[in-house]
């Protein structure tokens, strides 16, 4: 009703002038808001969010090349392509809105795969469900015997059952859903998708982290998929909130392992509320009201700070290819389970080991480290607080939601990207070489951190949007409280713009926000100076959802990125790159090919050095953005260079691992990279306009 909107803006601003307002059990928001500008550990400064960051600002003494350069509209332009492409089926959720608990808020992220091996990028969309889909029993705990524990399980018979999707690229610019023919229309409440040929067979699997038992859909090389789970050790239990998975041949045996990250047990919190409120048992969980705490001074869902934490678990796979769980036995144990997100296995010290990056929601990040002792026994250990990875730079827990690894100022080591929540800054955690190892220092807020200090960030990615040779920044976000819309003057809002950066500098961090964000956003103060048509980089940009999934592929092969983003409870938006034709503006796209169970080469580190000395670094690797996976492919600018020499070092112990060098590839072209040191050249499946 209009009343009851004007009653809580009303109440909503006399709350936010209050001194000291209570912000219990936040999703990750800071305790205190920032108010002097950062001075080492201090708190970042409220003025100008563009000011402070110098985004979108000429550079002081600035000759007149450098300011033309603030305000030359970039090249890329991204369109909106959503209804022309097909990719239309909306997310579920929980119901819209107003969310009574967390888990409804945290929507699903996206996976490019070519399951059909037809040379098109396809994508699976995982989907969610409703409260009202499932019953809240007690029922024997495994872990406790003689007890029972509250679980939330599933219906057989749902009134209106909501599946995943998988969309076929059809080579015309169109998709089409074909879930149910290929026997991947998963109706569970599914979060994350991982696509990777887990059985080493050339054809790409799935595997789908849900509410309880998890999937795993193994490609039959005919258009359809069937569920191994069960008979390989990967369903888990009804207990497990699966968020993401990622992979990696951790141990060297050549089979792919598997890491599961989990974030809290939802039954507890729903069977809490019950007992809390004295409601009966076998009530109905939408008749469970969960929003028990407060957010600014309003009735908010709790947590995840409060939340029952579940610990990940690290499968390795067997020689029979079933997978065994052995995070103790590898020491993957934390002393108390967080909030998990996203996550990836990575080289971060080039030592040949695979390490793995954990983002958790309002708690410290993992970073756990590989090691091996004279025996070849494996552990691992959290190092993250020791390499400045734990929290950012100002020492406070974070809400860490999506993550990625790139080169971000191509100076040869990897460095860690992770989005947070609102009234605080992303972290790009730069790798820095000391004798002896690798630590990282958190640039994040010096480089765009006042540019984001009111956005919500979730999936995000390095990419070389204009080819130019640099990679660029795409963050996609969108608010977990419907209710911030009561405010005024938070400076956020439920639905966001996405935040895309485009690089001008790699080796100094310097970047300038373009898009409608910095003018359209709700606390946009763009310098006088600024026209909207100076920053302006294509009409997709004016799409405002409340976002989460980012995923990032050239499904058109025409050589650029484009982005699909997921929404909540709404449709996705299909941000194709529409990036003009330009010899200045060429580009390779990689695929190595590895041997035996890993035949996509993850773990892998490919280097690009082309003719006029630019020197790029990319991991193989799967589990990007926010709970999702990218293109397999490695695509890469390269501006104008005509030929590339790639240098590609395998997955393996540092002593004994092999690296070849593959010369003179000529750009604006696809190859594969084989062990052997030679390389393919392959025709891209064009793709043509529907007439």
């Amino acid at each position: 009703m209009p009343t009851s909107r004007v009653r809580f803006r009303s109440a909503a601003v006399l709350v936010a002038a209050l001194v000291g307002t209570a912000l219990l059990f936040r999703c990750g928001e800071p305790s205190d808001p920032p108010s002097k500008p950062a001075t080492g550990g201090g708190k970042a400064s409220m003025t100008n969010p563009m000011a402070e960051s110098g985004l979108n600002a000429p550079p002081a003494g600035a000759g007149a090349a450098q300011a033309q350069e603030r305000r030359s509209p970039p090249a890329f332009r991204f369109s909106d392509h959503s209804a022309a492409s097909g990719i239309t089926a909306v997310n579920h959720s929980g119901t819209a809105g107003v969310k009574e608990y967390l888990f409804e808020a945290v929507g699903p992220g996206f996976a490019c795969l070519d399951f059909d091996r037809d040379g098109l990028m396809d994508v699976y969309v995982p989907d969610g469900d409703i409260f009202d889909h499932y019953d809240l029993v007690r029922e024997p705990d495994p872990k406790a015997p003689g007890k029972v524990r509250p679980v939330l399980r599933e219906r057989a018979q749902k009134a209106t059952p909501f599946r995943d999707h998988l969309y076929r690229n059809k080579g015309d610019g169109t998709f089409e859903d074909v879930a149910v023919a290929a026997g991947v229309a998963d109706e569970r409440w599914s979060f994350g998708a991982l696509a990777w040929d887990y059985d080493a067979d050339g054809w790409t699997d799935l595997f789908v982290a849900n509410l309880g038992a998890c999937r795993l859909y193994r490609n039959e090389r005919n258009g359809t998929f069937r569920d191994v789970a069960p008979e390989l050790g990967l369903v888990g239990d009804a207990t497990s909130w699966n968020t993401c998975a990622s992979c990696g041949d951790y141990d060297g045996d050549g089979r792919l392992d598997l890491f599961v990250a989990r974030y809290a047990d939802p039954a507890m919190e729903v069977e809490k509320q019950r007992v809390a409120k004295k409601i009966q048992e076998g009530t109905p969980v939408t008749e469970i009201p969960g929003r028990a705490c407060l957010w600014r001074g309003l009735p908010a869902y709790c947590g995840p700070v409060g939340l029952v934490g579940q610990h990940d678990s690290i499968y390795r796979q067997q020689e029979d290819g079933t997978f065994r769980d052995v995070t103790v036995e590898v020491g993957m144990v934390p002393k108390a389970p967080k909030y998990a997100f996203t996550s990836y296995w990575f080289d971060y010290d080039d030592d040949g080991l695979l390490d793995l990056y954990v983002a958790n929601d309002s708690e410290e990040n993992f970073l756990w480290k590989q090691t091996r002792d004279k025996d070849g026994k494996i552990r691992f250990r959290d190092v993250a607080e020791e390499l400045g990875v734990k929290f950012g730079q100002n020492q406070n827990p974070q809400a860490s939601m999506g993550c990625a690894t790139a080169d971000v100022n191509r100076d040869g080591l990897l460095d860690i990207f992770v989005t947070n929540f609102s009234h605080d800054y992303n972290n790009i955690f730069i790798g820095v070489r000391y004798p002896g190892g690798v630590s990282f220092k958190d640039r994040g807020q010096q480089t765009m951190g006042q540019a984001v200090f009111y956005d919500l960030s979730w999936g995000c990615g390095f990419h070389d949007f204009d080819l130019d040779g640099d990679l660029d920044l795409f963050v996609a976000n969108g608010h977990v409280y419907k209710e911030v819309d009561l405010f005024d003057k938070t400076g956020t809002a439920y639905e966001q713009y996405p935040a895309v950066f485009e690089c001008l500098d790699a080796s100094k961090l310097r970047y300038r926000e373009v898009g409608p964000k910095p003018f359209k956003g709700p606390s946009a103060k763009p310098p006088a100076w600024l026209k909207p048509e100076d920053i302006y980089a294509g009409d997709g940009l004016e799409v405002k959802k409340c976002n989460r999934a980012a995923c990032f592929a050239d499904f058109d092969n025409d050589g650029d990125v484009d982005v699909l983003v997921g929404s909540m409870n709404d449709t996705p938006t299909f941000l194709r790159n529409d990036l003009p034709a330009d010899p200045s503006r060429r580009w390779l796209k990689l695929m190595p090919r590895g041997e035996a169970g890993n035949v996509e080469a993850i773990g892998a580190t490919v280097r690009v050095e082309t003719e006029d000395g630019v020197r790029q670094t990319f991991p193989v690797y799967r589990c990007q953005s926010f709970l999702g996976t990218d293109d397999p492919r490695i695509n890469v600018g390269v501006g104008k260079a005509a030929t590339a020499t790639v240098t590609v070092v395998w997955p393996g112990p540092a002593a004994t691992r092999k690296t070849t060098v593959h010369k003179d590839l000529a750009t604006n072209a696809a190859y594969e990279l084989l062990v052997d040191g030679t390389s393919k050249r392959v025709e891209l499946t064009p793709v043509r306009p529907a007439k």
